[in-house]
């Protein structure tokens, strides 16, 4: 393509800035199956421009071309880009870099001089199995783990920075809350900070993130044991009425028990958190 079109592809993770031209080219490796913020993203640059789908259905991996095609089309219902060009030039590696720099850039900073060194280890031992690029380096976080197995800070900034770029293309079905019925939140994940960490700002204990559809933003939060307790309890598609959750509460062996009020304080927090919800 030429220099003026590369300059109006649109790269994700996006950094939320747009090209001034009234056409957007964006990429089937970066769209196809995608949910979530990118695809809330997506439908609202929509709005304001002219979007353009670039595919690369040649460069597709063969074992995964169905399902490829199949969400291809998913996409171009929601998406009805005005045009649909097919990209005869494709340099994998080149790409899938670059991708790794967007996705993880506080750990492609704090690897210096070793992050080209360790990425293309990754990209040896890894076959590409996924149209999009980022999917690519879903195993990274485990691969630095083996490799820095007592550099923990590093490893839980990997993790961090994963689970962001992770929630913000899983396309999620969020309950219609109409039930009195409790669930949680279909995008939570976890993790734990094993101490204070530098490289992300942030104290050590267990920290939640899930999508929150109607600020169309990744939400971090930090809970406590007894908040930990409650998403528990909720676990494994069990489902309980808020008073049921209650009772099932009150019976937690914790060596600071909460009173009824304290507890039901708890599930209001979890509530306006967005962690738990009506199913």
């Amino acid at each position: 393509m030429s220099k003026s079109n590369d300059l109006n592809i649109l790269s994700f993770p996006w950094n939320g800035i747009l090209p001034e031209s009234a056409q957007i080219i964006v990429r089937d490796l970066d769209v196809v199956g995608v949910g979530a913020l990118r695809q809330q993203q997506l439908l609202n640059i929509k709005a304001e421009r002219e979007i353009i789908l670039q595919t690369h259905s040649t460069f597709i991996p063969s074992s995964v071309r169905g399902i490829y095609d199949e969400e291809l089309q998913r996409t171009l219902q929601w998406l009805t880009p005005s045009r649909v060009v097919a990209e005869s030039k494709f340099n994998f590696e080149e790409e899938v870099l670059k991708t790794f720099t967007r996705i993880f850039p506080k750990t492609h900073h704090q690897l210096g001089v070793m992050s080209s060194k360790l990425c293309a280890e990754y990209l040896k031992e890894m076959e590409w199995s996924s149209w999009l690029l980022q999917d690519h380096w879903r195993y990274f976080s485990g691969f630095i783990r083996q490799k820095y197995l007592n550099k923990q800070t590093l490893i839980e900034l990997v993790q961090w920075e994963w689970i962001h770029a992770w929630l913000e293309i899983q396309p999620f079905e969020v309950a219609n809350g109409s039930s009195k019925q409790l669930v949680v939140n279909p995008s939570l994940q976890t993790l734990n900070l094993s101490h204070d960490n530098e490289l992300i700002q942030r104290s050590s204990g267990l920290y939640t993130f899930v999508y929150n559809q109607e600020l169309v933003k990744i939400v971090e939060t930090k809970i406590d044991i007894y908040e930990a307790a409650l998403l528990d309890l909720l676990m494994g598609d069990r489902e309980y009425t808020e008073e049921q959750l209650l009772e099932m509460a009150l019976l937690e062996k914790l060596s600071s028990p909460c009173t009824q009020d304290q507890w039901r304080k708890k599930i209001e927090v979890l509530l306006a958190s967005n962690l738990i919800m009506h199913a």
